[in-house]
């Protein structure tokens, strides 16, 4: 099986779980699956700073050109919208 990116699995949790998620919510849910093998005893500042490199408005520096994520007021991330050509 080919090596997924962290940033690929954050996008497969969020899309599973339909609804926003914090970024422990999320590594909780890729360690409880073993979606991906963190190679570090804190596996959740990897999440948080993939999603954030990948979020609209991010301040940080080192952002990444595609952005799929948003963070909500409340501190949990969604996937932005594609214009619903996902539909179920």
């Amino acid at each position: 099986m080919e090596k997924r990116t962290i940033t690929q699995v954050v996008v497969e949790v969020l899309q599973v779980a339909r609804q926003p998620m914090s970024a422990a919510d999320i590594t909780q849910v890729i360690l409880e699956k073993s979606l991906y093998t963190f190679s570090t005893k804190d596996p959740k500042s990897i999440v948080r700073g993939s999603i954030e490199r990948h979020c609209e408005g991010s301040t940080r520096k080192e952002l990444a050109a595609k952005k799929f994520f948003k963070k909500l007021a409340d501190g949990k991330y969604e996937l932005i919208s594609d214009g619903g050509s996902h539909s179920h």
